[in-house]
């Protein structure tokens, strides 16, 4: 519904159906489980925009309200979890009404999730948008663990940052902090460029323990791509993954590809290593062929 005033109130009612199946689940008191359920859930969200002219461009603020009510998450115990085993919590999940991952897991309970949205629509075609939020935990049971950022009465909080002055350059941020802004809690930096004929990004990312989710160390990583136009259909392209806390290349490769109307061929040279030091480095060779009209076909060999 859309107001005179401007604000934009959208209702919405969700019913998810499942029939569950689960066998020889670690824990589960026995080797086989069937189960049905109905979950429910419905809410409201507001949002009002305030729209401004610059000699520049024009901006958008925009304040964002949710209120969304759902039953307590049915016992999972008895169940398999195989596609909503971790969450990472930010801005594109604030105002989801479920933010788990798959459909092994239900968000349960009444929350309220609020933030503010920012855009700045340069007339030059630039853009600057920026957003954060948080989320509250008012009734029901919390479906989140410790580490999630989620497992508690209030959120951490999120945000972003994405600018893009023209078309060949990209900055990105996404953070999550505690409420009380006393530590850091993850964060990820990313820049992309295109110039004549090279391309390329380059990604950090600093995120701390988090047992519950199978993360039992800080973890910090830098990495990054490159293409590099040989000529017309030609390719040179590689890319790198660095631990920075283990002082290691997780993975890094180097390849050639040939891209016409009709199909992409691309060869790849990777080398991967693991946290066990007694365990050698993986490298393998990979051809792929990509028809555009019947598919793709490939294969490869490691030594």
């Amino acid at each position: 519904m859309l107001f005179r005033s401007g604000q934009v109130i959208t209702p919405f009612v969700k019913l998810r159906g499942e029939l569950t199946f689960s066998e020889n689940v670690p824990g589960a008191p026995a080797s086989e489980e069937t189960s049905a359920s109905l979950l429910p859930s419905a809410g409201v969200d507001v949002r009002w925009p305030f729209i401004a002219a610059h000699d520049f461009g024009q901006s958008v603020l925009t304040p964002v309200g949710q209120f969304i009510a759902a039953p307590n998450e049915p016992n999972r115990d008895n169940h398999g979890n195989e596609d909503a085993i971790t969450l990472n919590f930010d801005t594109t999940n604030l105002f989801l009404d479920d933010r788990f991952s798959g459909y092994d897991r239900y968000e349960g309970g009444a929350r309220i999730n609020a933030g503010l949205l920012y855009s700045l629509l340069g007339d030059n075609g630039g853009t600057i948008k920026a957003s954060i939020g948080e989320s509250f935990h008012v009734a029901g049971k919390n479906s989140f663990t410790s580490g999630s950022g989620l497992d508690g009465p209030a959120s951490d909080l999120v945000g972003a940052l994405a600018v893009q002055p023209n078309d060949a350059f990209q900055l990105g941020y996404q953070v999550r902090v505690e409420e009380d802004l006393s530590a850091i809690n993850s964060q990820e930096i990313s820049a992309s460029l295109i110039l004549d004929r090279i391309a390329g990004s380059l990604s950090y990312a600093d995120v701390v323990s988090a047992p519950d989710y199978g993360r039992p160390n800080h973890e910090q990583q830098i990495w990054g791509d490159a293409v590099y136009r040989l000529s017309e259909g030609w390719n040179l392209f590689g890319g790198f993954r660095y631990d920075i806390e283990a002082s290691r290349f997780m993975e890094k490769s180097l390849g050639v590809e040939y891209d016409c109307d009709c199909m992409k061929a691309r060869l790849t040279y990777t080398e991967k290593s693991y946290d066990d030091s007694d365990v050698e480095a993986g490298k393998t060779i990979k051809l792929s062929v990509e028809f555009r009209t019947i598919g793709t076909v490939g294969g490869g060999f490691g030594f």
